[in-house]
This record gives C-alpha cells, sequence and structure tokens, in this order.
C-alpha cells in the first residue's frame, strides 16, 4: 500500500512523458500556425481575436508541457 505513496507529484507525470513531449509538439507547432494566422489576420476581426486567444492558450500550454519535460530529466 506504501508502494503507490512513495513517489512525489512530478514523478507521476513523468510516467506520462511520452504524452507530454506529444502535448509540447502539437502545441509548439500551433503556436507556430497560429502566429502566421495573426500576422495575416485583419486586426479587429473576430479571426483576430480568436488567433489571439489561441496564441495565449497555446503559449501557457507550450510553456507548462516544456516545464514538466525539462523537470522530468
Amino acid at each position: 500500500m506504501t508502494g503507490k505513496y512513495d513517489k512525489s507529484f512530478l514523478e507521476h507525470l513523468c510516467d506520462y512523458e511520452q504524452g507530454w513531449r506529444f502535448l509540447f509538439t502539437f502545441s509548439v507547432g500551433f503556436l507556430g500556425l497560429s502566429v502566421l494566422w495573426l500576422v495575416a489576420a485583419d486586426p479587429g476581426s473576430p479571426t483576430y481575436v480568436v488567433t489571439v486567444m489561441n496564441v495565449v492558450g497555446l503559449s501557457i500550454l507550450s510553456l507548462l508541457s516544456g516545464f514538466v519535460l525539462t523537470r522530468c530529466r
């Protein structure tokens, strides 16, 4: 019963390192595409607003998953 609680929270997250790597790659890839769409969209349009929200969300997701990946090494 104690074996389940011997690991820290970070060690439990590192058990899913392949998933974190996929999430990081996915979010960075779409972040790059969103930045391109941000340049192409007209400021003030609904597309621009949605793209800005995507850039913010994907940036946070990239930072979070990148942080977990750096801590797992």
